[in-house]
């Protein structure tokens, strides 16, 4: 995942935290959250789409494989399938809306 993480960390870091966190405050989209946060569902769909991952199955495999890299990720803890089925139901993916 050295290359995948390289390439990860340069495409989430486009979007600035303060601008991410600025536009989360705006639209309220964490207000449901319990566990995974938006900056945190970022990573992992941007994750999902350069590795090709088919399912959140998957990609919760592939999170939780190597734990040594979940600091690199902004995770503290192992990330369950029902944690990031929940954050894409319950999230707004329109938080983007306001940046054009």
């Amino acid at each position: 995942m050295s290359s995948a993480g390289y390439i990860l960390s340069s495409i989430v870091g486009l979007v600035g935290r303060k601008t991410l966190s600025r536009l989360v405050e705006r639209s309220n989209a964490e207000s449901h959250v319990r566990h995974l946060g938006c900056r945190q569902l970022l990573v992992c769909m941007v994750l999902a789409q350069l590795t090709w991952r088919e399912g959140l199955r998957n990609l919760s495999t592939c999170l939780n494989e190597r734990p040594s890299d979940w600091h690199r990720l902004w995770f503290s803890q192992p990330i369950a399938k029902a944690t990031l089925a929940d954050a894409n139901e319950q999230q707004d993916w329109r938080i983007g809306g306001d940046l054009a």
